[in-house]
């Protein structure tokens, strides 16, 4: 079967996407392809457009680093005004050419005999890149409806966030909103005040932080369009969160982690009393505030802002339900009391496989040399990664989403450290001659038990102080891996000066791109992985 050979495969044309290929167009690689399952650019944003979707970061942190935005229209904008930027941005740097919609990659298998990465695309023809950069975000796919009991028989609408129907007015409809998420918690806000009804189902309680929004002015639009001013303030911010992290990763690891595990719950115990005075402030109701207590402490799960979510709580037409559910029914929801409610829609915002759990990983979906499965690896031996993009044994290949990556403000500056970090590696590749650059075993083992001795107080704090919460930052394995446990002028070091010496950069027999891939050659290396 005949394949198109690119130098580099771009997987995903959300932010990460956008700025893999930013950095690939600054090093002079202009031969990639941008692989995206959907039609356009925007990841999340894309995907996105429920009533209320607006950004939870400030967006003056929210932008890429190389395409700095001065005038947002609010401090935290909705979701329309971001994929404006995003899709704005990636015609500026005329993206548009190397995008390939519609091509949803359905397997990554590495080729030990020509060297190059083969790319099963749903419904195409398969796709060759020597280097690939995978820049899936970290939400991979909706958790599937069908965990809770008869879904299929509803005869009213179900709605998910990422599948939202814009032509759907909730005005005047019975609602049912599963979830008390972030997507939960700014669709009611945004339908509480048309809806007849809404109740809303919550299974675990979350922190639920005032949040400071306000519009930018014309004036303060142009104080923020001065060269400059946008990348000071983030300097600023990064370089003030320095001392923490320094605290977080390099200082409180020394202590024992006995002692963590007494003194941390301390910490939570002032913010639950701080929260209960926000709550008796915002919920009339005795009984919602006393359900509505977070049994978890403050930064165990991502806390959401919102300033609209306890007034329209308050609303006479809203209702916190906290019984379970026992099953979706034809005409509405029954709960384990065996109360039977009537909905003419009902939300299902009952969130993501993220990135940072093994089950989002499926069996012989990513294999590397010598037939090494990514997901089996990562149930085998826990999600880890060398430098939070690239893995022992997958040549050639980086993931800008991986365990142990996230740092930083924002997710721009996040991602913008791991595509550096693999466009620098691919272009030492280049210039080398090399055909395959991959991370050596002892160095990925080395720097794997660095981040491990790092991550002592955060793991003791989300998972020895938490016990079996299962959230963001701690997946089925009982691993906190969603942090890097590293300082920001570390890890952006790392970006741009991290040894060489940790990749071996190998020249193979076969230095050309093959051209096609006949039908034999694939069976045999099928069969191998």
């Amino acid at each position: 079967m005949a394949s198109d050979y690119f130098d580099v495969a771009i997987i995903g044309a959300g932010p990460g996407g956008i700025t893999a290929a930013h950095y690939l167009q600054r090093a002079g690689l202009t031969n990639f392809v941008i692989l995206e399952r959907a039609d356009d650019f925007g990841g999340s944003w894309r995907d996105n457009f429920y009533p209320g979707l607006a950004v939870d970061v400030p967006t003056l942190f929210y932008q890429f680093p190389f395409a700095r935005k001065p005038d947002w229209s609010r401090l935290f904008p909705e979701g329309p005004e971001i994929q404006r930027y995003n899709r704005d941005v990636a015609e500026r740097l005329g993206l548009y050419a190397h995008f390939r919609g519609g091509a949803a990659v359905e397997r990554e298998v590495w080729d030990d005999r020509n060297q190059v990465w083969l790319l099963d695309i749903a419904g195409r023809e398969p796709v060759t890149a020597r280097f690939v950069i995978n820049a899936m975000g970290g939400y991979i796919n909706p958790k599937s409806s069908d965990q809770i009991p008869g879904t299929d028989e509803f005869t009213g609408t179900i709605l998910r966030p990422n599948a939202w129907d814009p032509e759907y007015s909730c005005a005047g409809k019975r609602v049912a909103l599963i979830g008390t998420g972030s997507s939960s918690v700014q669709i009611l806000s945004a339908i509480a005040g048309e809806a007849e009804s809404v109740d809303v189902y919550q299974r675990t309680p979350a922190w639920i932080l005032p949040k400071p929004d306000s519009e930018i002015s014309a004036r303060m639009q142009r104080v923020l369009a001065l060269p400059g001013v946008v990348a000071a303030l983030n300097g600023v911010v990064l370089a003030l969160m320095e001392l923490p992290l320094q605290l977080i990763c390099n200082v409180l690891p020394k202590l024992p982690r006995s002692l963590l595990a007494a003194v941390l719950p301390q910490y939570d115990k002032i913010w639950r009393s701080v929260y209960r005075l926000l709550l008796r402030r915002e919920v009339a109701n005795p009984v919602d505030r006393a359900a509505l207590v977070p049994g978890y402490g403050i930064l165990a799960k991502r806390p959401i802002l919102s300033s609209t979510f306890f007034p329209a709580l308050a609303l006479p037409s809203v209702s916190l339900i906290t019984d379970p559910i026992e099953r979706v029914t034809t005409a509405g929801m029954r709960t384990t009391d065996g109360v039977e409610r009537p909905y003419d829609l009902i939300v299902m915002a009952t969130g993501y496989e993220l990135f940072t759990d093994p089950e989002a990983y499926r069996t012989g979906k990513i294999v590397g040399a010598s037939g090494l499965d990514l997901a089996e690896d990562y149930r085998r031996n826990g999600l880890r990664s060398y430098g939070g993009s690239a893995h022992s044994g997958f040549p050639n290949r980086w993931s800008l989403v991986a365990p142990q990556g996230y740092v930083g403000v924002a997710w721009h500056t996040f991602i913008d450290l791991t595509a550096r970090h693999a466009v620098r590696i691919i272009s030492e590749a280049t210039r080398r001659k090399a055909t395959v650059a991959q991370v050596r075993p002892a160095a990925f083992e080395r720097w794997v038990g660095r981040m491990r001795r790092n991550e002592k107080l955060i793991r003791t704090y989300t998972v020895d102080c938490n016990p079996g919460l299962r959230t963001y930052f701690v997946n089925s394995q009982g691993d906190a891996v969603y942090y890097r446990p590293q300082t920001i002028s570390g890890a952006w070091w790392f970006s741009r000066r991290s040894p060489l010496s940790d990749y071996e950069f190998t020249r193979g027999s076969r230095i050309g791109a093959p051209a096609s891939q006949d039908q034999s050659d694939r069976q045999e290396i099928e069969a191998r992985a």
